[in-house]
């Protein structure tokens, strides 16, 4: 039985008339690099779910640069820079297996790292040019030194057009076969715009048995969280390994609470009888009163979330 994919990904643009640009001065741009068959050092920088990401993968795809070419690492979630400043050496050291001559090293949300670390990067940035490009996301530019903003090529994301944004949003929709009433996809717009992963994200969490339902008052949301909105999906089509990595990872222990009442307030992401949502109830009860007790809150979240995946395969 095959997994269901995340609309997030299974609709993540493959080509340069799919991507949903914010505007035609940065597709003129895309369309010269591809054109050149090589991209610039480059730090896209600006609103989560913009297409920072999104474009990076595009472009890389379409240049045909395989996946041993390209070394992709989230710095939000690296614990062990030293290791990371190995990976990078090791794969930037070596000949490029694709025609351009060039592998490129994706470095995700790189406003993460150090000072240390990034004045690392800058150097590394500067010997391997001629080989290995980096290509930088990041949402605060800010955070990132002086040294590395003089030796990229700056994208800034401000904003999507919105009317291609709530075109993006009704064609993923129509495709899904779901049925929906326009009043409803605008309020899922105007509450995430301009993060279109978001927008689509939330979709997905509330079409229930091919309808889109109504969009939940912004209370019942966990804001500056969107993270568990992929969890959400992810639970929702039983990828729970996938959604238990993904919270570990991303949570800190002082929101473990927030996402506690998060998970009550969406029980049905457990099953749809009442059976399962009552015993998601009583894993979740039992995972919020053990937290201000249990030596490690991060194992104790990490159980309640197994007690819960096991209740949603009972399905």
């Amino acid at each position: 039985m095959s997994i269901p994919s995340l609309w997030i990904e299974k609709y993540r643009p493959t080509t340069l008339d799919e991507y949903v640009w914010q505007d035609q001065t940065l597709r003129s741009k895309a369309e010269e690099w591809l054109k050149e068959r090589a991209l610039p050092h480059l730090l896209l920088s600006g609103v989560s779910g913009t297409g920072k990401t999104s474009l990076a993968k595009l472009m890389l795809k379409l240049l045909g640069i395989p996946n041993g070419d390209i070394l992709t690492i989230y710095a939000s979630r690296e614990r062990k820079i030293d290791e990371v400043q190995d990976r990078i050496v090791n794969f930037a050291s070596t000949w490029a297996l694709n025609e351009t001559g060039f592998k490129y090293v994706l470095l995700d949300e790189a406003d993460s790292l150090s000072q240390l670390s990034q004045r690392f990067l800058r150097s590394e940035m500067e010997t391997y040019e001629s080989s290995c490009r980096f290509i930088l996301t990041c949402n605060y530019p800010q955070k990132i030194i002086t040294a590395i903003h003089g030796r990229v090529q700056e994208v800034k994301f401000v904003a999507l057009d919105k009317d291609a944004f709530i075109v993006r949003v009704g064609e993923i929709l129509a495709t899904e076969g779901v049925e929906f009433d326009i009043m409803d996809v605008m309020a899922y717009v105007d509450m995430t715009y301009p993060d279109l992963r978001k927008c689509i994200g939330l979709t997905q969490q509330y079409t229930q048995k091919n309808v889109l339902a109504a969009p939940p008052p912004p209370e019942d949301m966990v804001n500056g969280k969107d993270y568990l909105i992929e969890v959400a999906n992810l639970f929702k089509n039983g990828r729970y390994l996938e959604a238990r990595k993904l919270i570990v990872s991303q949570a800190q222990v002082e929101e473990y609470t927030d996402i506690y009442r998060y998970f009550y307030k969406n029980l049905h992401l457990w099953g749809d009888t009442e059976e399962q949502q009552d015993d998601a109830l009583l894993a979740i009860r039992r995972g919020l009163v053990n937290h201000s007790v249990v030596a490690d809150p991060e194992i104790n979240i990490a159980a309640c979330l197994v007690e819960l995946s096991h209740i949603a395969k009972s399905k």
